[in-house]
C-alpha cells in the first residue's frame, strides 16, 4: 500500500533534486503528485481501501494559505495597527460595489504572510453584517490550489456547501464555500496565473449580496 508519510517524504526528495538541478520544482511536483494519485486511485480499485486511506484530491492540491481576509470595523486603525506593531506593508487597495452595498479591502503583506482587510460601506454590506452577528475577525481562509476543477468536483461529491462554482478571469480563477454553522469557517479555493482579476471580486461580493450569506 502507498503510505502517506511515504508519498510525503518522496515529493520532498522531488522538490530537492529539481532545485539542485537548475528545474522548475512546482512543476515537476505537480506531475509526481499526478501520478502518485493515479497510483492510489488504482490501487484502491484493485485491492479496495481498507487500511490506510488513499490521498485526497484537496491534500495533492492544495499548496498554501494563499490568504486569510479580516472583517474589520475601522479599516484605518487596522492598517496602521498591522504597520506599526507587526510591519506589514499595503500592497493594494481597492473599493467593490455590489448590488446594495459594497465594501474596501485593504491587501497587506509580510514576507509570505498576507491578510486581506475588509471594511463595509453600510449597514447593509455583508461584511456589516458579519461584524454584528460575529464580531470582527477572521471572515475566510483561502488555500491556494493547482487543478481547481478537479478540487472543485471533488467538494462537491463530498457534499461540501459551496457557495460558487469557479469564477473566472483573467489571472484568477476562486471558488466560495458557505459558512459552517458550527465551526464559523468560510473557505475559498484559489488559483493565481497573473494578479488578482476586479470582476472576481465584484461577482463573489454580489452572490453573497444575493444570497444574504456573510
Amino acid at each position: 500500500m502507498l503510505q502517506q508519510g511515504r508519498l510525503d517524504a518522496l515529493r520532498t526528495t522531488v522538490r530537492k533534486f529539481a532545485e539542485e538541478h537548475g528545474m522548475d520544482s512546482t512543476h515537476l511536483e505537480e506531475i509526481f503528485d499526478l501520478i502518485t494519485t493515479e497510483a492510489c486511485r488504482l490501487e484502491d480499485e484493485i485491492i479496495g481501501a481498507d487500511g490506510e486511506q488513499v490521498p485526497t484530491v484537496l491534500k495533492s492540491c492544495a499548496r498554501r494559505i494563499d490568504h486569510i481576509a479580516i472583517a474589520v470595523r475601522d479599516m484605518d486603525e487596522a492598517v496602521a495597527m498591522f504597520e506599526r506593531c507587526y510591519g506589514f506593508t499595503v500592497v493594494e487597495r481597492r473599493k467593490v460595489e455590489g448590488e446594495f452595498s459594497g465594501m474596501t479591502m485593504v491587501t497587506m503583506q509580510a514576507g509570505g504572510v498576507t491578510f486581506v482587510l475588509c471594511e463595509g460601506d453600510s449597514p447593509r454590506s455583508n461584511v456589516c453584517q458579519y461584524i454584528e452577528r460575529f464580531g470582527p475577525g477572521v471572515q475566510h481562509v483561502a488555500i491556494e490550489v493547482r487543478d481547481q476543477p478537479r478540487v472543485v468536483d471533488d467538494l462537491s461529491e463530498r457534499r461540501a456547501d459551496l457557495l460558487t462554482g469557479i469564477v473566472s478571469s483573467p489571472g484568477l480563477d476562486q471558488t466560495f464555500t458557505r459558512r459552517d454553522a458550527n465551526t464559523g469557517m468560510q473557505f475559498e479555493f484559489v488559483t493565481r496565473t497573473e494578479n488578482i482579476g476586479f470582476n472576481n471580486v465584484k461577482e463573489l461580493f454580489t452572490a453573497m449580496e444575493r444570497e444574504n450569506v456573510y
